[in-house]
């Protein structure tokens, strides 16, 4: 099909700018001066009003985009989704059904193929959820990463590109492409009409993150479990300057990522099944990129109960109300995948306590704490989970060894069994005042003494490693 300038109508969902911005301040190379925290949250809040106006509060209500569960072209999980920042048409990235063939292909692609090969199809999606458009990119990626930039009239689409086929899993894009949304359209990994830049020469899995409102793009790159995120001036990237501004490690897998001004929001989780059962395990994790910390951790508790809840797809796109951040859940066990889109504005000044403590269930019949100070509770800060209780056995029994005292949710159970020291009443003790406490993989939490003591038994902020 022809590639000339299509008729976008902005009349659709033309939004109002978004707030203007006071400067970020002035930006210094990776590497230079950066702190760089082995704990990813240990001195993490180097301001106590960083972001005011575009840290989103990650705890307040998410507002349903569409009304319900969204049905696209193909019918494999959405990756990542991005807004023209002009019309506020969504677009986003899915792998091309299984089966499908396009208009130049002889026959249709086997199961598995074009995920091996990194064939993608993008969707044009307008704000009452019809697909306008879609357009297919050959041997570009997996479609992690997305962003969207309006220049002469068209969505010009930021993608990851070249990417290397594989024998078994799925082909992840070594480059950053650049190409103009037009309807129909089939284009192929190392066409002329993808614009390539390679910031990092011999990276992996590399996606991009634009960030128009404050004239930057952002890259996570690296192998597995060892990715990195760099951020850059936009127009110096254009012209491939590719010294970063900023450069910090990322924490924790991700299934989707999006920059907006001096933070990174990534987001992470698996579907629902029998090793992950609801609540899942849907976790945002904040990053100020001007030091590299992890700011804030959040268990995500939207949507709780979608049927199939695969974490996916997270960008921050304007409205009249202001930025928002937006997110979203790949629903519908068996197939075909829908899409379910959320939607947060509102946003924190980042003062206070921005992981509150949250209750335990446990059995009050059997076990009374000492006061309402005293509730059985826990809050996670980065990869650590704190415990807080002071109990006493209801019937003045006394405490069994290895006796199991509550039950933890599936999202915090650790990976293997782990040890804390809490504490024990002086009454009638006249040794040691500690008792050790475990907790195990199915989320048991055991006290172990063999003393036969009545009394309360305590664990004043005690944490294991999640």
């Amino acid at each position: 099909m022809s590639l000339s300038r299509r008729t976008v109508l902005t009349a659709v969902a033309a939004l109002a700018a978004a707030p203007v911005v006071a400067p970020a301040g002035a930006a210094r190379p990776a590497g230079d001066g950066i702190a760089l925290a082995a704990d990813p949250v240990a001195g993490s809040r180097p301001s106590a009003v960083l972001h005011a106006r575009h840290r989103f509060d990650l705890r307040s209500g998410a507002v349903d985009l569409f009304g319900g569960e969204l049905p696209l072209k193909q019918g494999t999980v959405h990756q990542q989704v991005a807004f023209d920042p002009v019309t506020g048409l969504a677009y986003v990235t899915q792998l091309i059904s299984k089966g499908r063939r396009l208009a130049d292909e002889p026959a249709a692609v086997p199961d598995g193929e074009r995920g091996r090969r990194g064939d993608l199809c993008v969707s044009e999606v307008a704000p009452d959820g019809t697909v306008r458009a879609v357009m297919y990119l050959r041997g570009v990626g997996h479609g992690g990463g997305l962003g969207v930039e309006h220049v002469d009239g068209r969505p010009w689409l930021w993608i990851e590109t070249d990417a290397a086929p594989v024998t078994t899993g799925f082909a992840y894009g070594k480059r950053i492409g650049r190409v103009a949304f037009a309807a129909d359209a089939i284009v192929d990994a190392g066409s002329a009409l993808i614009e390539v830049f390679d910031p990092v020469p011999g990276s992996s899995r590399t996606t991009p993150s634009l960030d128009v409102d404050h004239g930057r793009i952002g890259v996570r790159h690296g192998p597995q479990d060892a990715e990195e995120y760099r951020v850059y001036d936009l127009d110096a990237f254009k012209r491939r300057n590719f010294t970063p501004l900023y450069a910090f490690p990322a924490h924790y897998r991700t299934q989707a990522w999006c920059l907006y001004e001096d933070l990174v929001y990534q987001n992470e989780g698996s579907a629902y099944g029998p090793t992950n059962p609801s609540p899942g395990n849907s976790w945002w994790n904040v990053y100020d990129v001007t030091t590299g910390l992890m700011i804030e951790r959040t268990f995500n508790t939207t949507a709780l109960d979608l049927s199939h809840r695969e974490t996916e797809a997270i960008a921050v796109r304007p409205t009249p109300a202001g930025p928002q951040l937006v997110f979203g859940f790949a629903t519908q066990e068996p197939g075909p995948r829908r899409m379910a889109l959320y939607g947060i504005t509102t946003t924190t000044d980042g003062t206070g306590d921005q992981v509150p403590w949250t209750d335990l269930a446990y059995d009050s019949q059997v076990y009374t704490p000492n006061s309402g100070h005293y509730v059985p509770q826990y809050r996670q800060l980065g990869g650590r989970v704190y415990l807080h209780l002071r109990l006493s056995r209801a019937d003045n029994a006394p405490w069994t060894n290895g006796e199991t005292v509550l039950t933890l949710p599936p999202h915090i159970r650790p990976h293997r069994t782990q040890g804390m020291v809490g504490q024990v009443t002086g009454s009638g003790l006249s040794d040691s005042l500690t008792v050790r406490w475990e907790v195990q993989t199915d989320g048991a939490l055991r006290v172990y003494d063999q003393r036969k003591f009545t009394g309360w038994i305590g664990l004043d902020a005690g944490y294991f490693v999640s």
